[in-house]
């Protein structure tokens, strides 16, 4: 069996809980750990999961943004501003001449990006990231950032933002997992470990624990 191309950041961190693995694109991924139902349950009180999985490229440059509509992508106009797209991902302007993009679940958007620069596009580079991503979801959620963080993430309304969480420098942004409200966040994977282990370590403080990708799969 050939060796995956990517681990998340937080690989090891996640083998030692004893999870039952899949895979998306090239990465493994935890499906659960063990109880499907009560993961669901737990998306709508407090919710943690890994989701470095789904991958990301960062288009930049003079031209990244004529490059991106002529792709057919919906280009935001605001500095941080997003769009979902209609072939599925994100994108999320993070500078004036710099975009951050990342797969859904059924990927596609970065793969294909990423063979149109192969053409080396003038004015257009992309940089891979290998960020540490979570998805933190549930009614207890913006207690565990009032314990980490001081930003208000009840005011944010689906505002990105950048901010830090536990000390650490992520990106964030609001997400909805069916009736439940949600927070995706994005950091370098040089702290994931740190930023993992923190916020777990919280979260089952206040009745949490970490899900799968099985648990809110489709719903992102």
């Amino acid at each position: 069996m050939p060796l995956p191309r990517r681990l998340s950041p937080i690989h090891e961190q996640l083998t030692r809980l004893q999870p039952r693995w899949t895979t998306l694109g090239d990465m493994p991924a935890v499906s659960d750990f063990g109880d499907l139902a009560r993961e669901r349950d737990l998306i709508g009180r407090l919710a943690l999961c890994d989701v470095s999985a789904l991958d990301r490229l960062v288009v930049k440059g003079p031209g990244a943004a004529e490059f991106l509509a002529s792709q057919g992508l919906w280009v935001p106009d605001q500095i941080y501003g997003h769009l979902p797209q209609a072939e599925g991902g994100l994108i999320v302007r993070t500078g004036g001449a710099e975009f951050f993009l990342e797969n859904d679940w059924q990927g596609g958007l970065v793969e294909r990006l990423r063979a149109a620069l192969d053409a080396a596009v003038p004015g257009v580079y992309g940089v891979p990231r290998q960020d540490i991503s979570l998805v933190v979801s549930g009614s207890a959620a913006l207690v565990l950032f009032s314990q980490t963080c001081g930003y208000n993430f009840d005011d944010s309304g689906y505002r990105f933002v950048m901010t830090q969480l536990a000390g650490v420098s992520c990106s964030v942004l609001p997400r909805q997992l069916g009736i439940a409200r949600a927070w995706q966040l994005w950091a370098d994977g040089s702290y994931g470990a740190y930023l993992w282990e923190t916020l777990l370590e919280i979260a089952r403080e206040l009745g949490g624990d970490a899900v799968g990708i099985g648990a809110l799969q489709h719903s992102l």
